[in-house]
């Protein structure tokens, strides 16, 4: 099924309709190429056995038994975690994972997780004390977290979130990231896990301003310097314990054995399917590896602009109008056509989430029932979109692979505190 030619687009596409219409698909559905998810995972763990672990970024692979596949191809349980029901789902789905919140979450949402843990049965393997890291990217959050841990009787691990070059939050070297560290190490409450520094500008930054591997450069500088000041403060015992976390999908590439000793671990998610928001450079070697197939509920000659048939056949005969078209099962997806190649968008028929039209070249193939395939711009929000993943090998759908979902007991314990009396205006207005 791996078909990596430009020149084999046309045959790759036709054998996914084939594995679709043997499977009976008519509906759209997100396609997973399993041969070239591994080819990529081959790619990725190329660069990780230069000396690195390799954490999952699972809003990028929003799915159980993917992550599971993934997870056993590359040997890791570390993943990271952006979304509070998300963390409850993946624990009690893959409860030996390692997990690192990659954003700071409200305290509020730690005080629900604990909430929510407490109340789950004696056989929950997931030891949060042992297994979780909590993003802190500020002193304030640091005291409330540990207010927090002080309140409820538990240990938290703290990762500090460090600012190397996004400008996204986090601490810099300095004065507040030194007593960040020193108000960790005092704490009976907290211990720190690690560090961790996004840099996804890195690819962004133009020439003008030094271009991609200046700022490469620059941020390996700024992680370097937050790391001797852990050794520092703590001491290099400490250090060798930690956690140091950074890269992303379109970074990973670029780390090598001059980077090890600043960093261990990289984090790595949408590179493992190539949407077009990857189409970068230090991606090259890696395939697309997922599709939307939505199917073709009519096929359209000489479409009109409702109530308007003199004004169709004049913007037809300029080319503002095509000549034919599909509409299609669904629609408005941040994804773009691929299959057929010319497939276009009308501007003049607009947008629809129900039926989308699109336009066809004049000797297209395409048939009702068949389908038009999207590439996504990205994958964590358009794999949520589908409940079941189509995996494809060898020209055929070999499995389903469920996309997250919420647990029950999320909106339960949120009704619960809903429902739990509050002090009236009057009791509130009355003075002390």
């Amino acid at each position: 099924m791996l078909i990596a030619e430009h020149t084999m687009t046309d045959l790759y596409f036709r054998t996914l309709t084939s594995a679709l219409h043997d499977a009976g698909v008519c509906t759209p559905v997100m396609v997973i190429d399993r041969e070239r998810l591994d080819h990529n995972i081959d790619h990725l763990i190329d660069v990780m056995n230069r000396g690195f672990d390799y954490r999952i970024v699972a809003k990028s692979l929003p799915s159980v038994p993917l992550l599971q596949y993934i997870m056993r191809r590359t040997g890791t349980s570390r993943l990271m975690c952006f979304h509070l029901p998300f963390l409850m789902h993946l624990i009690e789905h893959i409860p030996a994972a390692d997990i690192l919140l990659g954003k700071p979450m409200p305290v509020c949402a730690a005080r629900h997780f604990y909430a929510w843990h407490g109340q789950q049965t004696s056989s929950m393997c997931f030891a949060p004390e042992l297994q979780l890291q909590w993003l802190i990217d500020s002193p304030q959050r640091l005291q409330q977290y540990e207010q927090l841990a002080q309140e409820l009787n538990v240990r938290m691990r703290v990762s500090l979130e460090i600012d190397v070059g996004l400008h996204r939050g986090g601490f810099q070297p300095g004065e507040a990231f030194i007593a960040a560290l020193e108000k960790i190490s005092r704490s009976p409450w907290l211990s720190l896990s690690g560090l961790m520094g996004y840099e996804a500008h890195i690819g962004k930054i133009p020439a003008l301003l030094g271009g991609p591997t200046a700022a490469f450069n620059a941020t390996r500088q700024r992680y370097a310097a937050c790391v001797q000041q852990v050794r520092d403060v703590l001491g290099e015992a400490v250090l060798k314990t930690l956690c140091l976390n950074t890269g992303g999908s379109t970074t990973y590439p670029l780390y090598d054995a001059d980077s090890l000793g600043i960093v261990s671990e990289i984090s790595v998610g949408s590179a493992l399917l190539k949407p077009t928001d990857f189409d970068v450079e230090t991606l090259e070697h890696h395939l697309p590896a997922a599709y939307i197939a939505a199917p073709v509920l009519k096929r359209v000659q000489q479409p009109e602009i409702p109530e308007a048939p003199r004004l169709s056949r004049a913007l037809r005969a300029i080319g503002l109008l095509p000549k034919q078209g599909c509409y299609l099962y669904g629609g408005n997806w941040l994804a773009s056509p691929c299959y057929p190649a010319e497939a276009r968008l009308s501007s003049l028929l607009g947008r629809s989430s129900n039926q989308e039209f699109y336009q066809l070249p004049a000797d297209t193939r395409l048939q009702q029932d068949d389908y038009v395939f999207f590439q996504p711009t990205q994958s964590e929000a358009l794999l949520l979109q589908f409940g079941q993943l189509a995996v494809v090998e060898q020209g055929r759908i070999c499995d389903w692979w469920p996309v997250f979902s919420y647990p029950d007991t999320f909106p339960q314990y949120r009704l619960q505190r809903a429902r739990q009396p509050q002090p009236c205006a009057s009791t509130l207005m009355q003075p002390d």
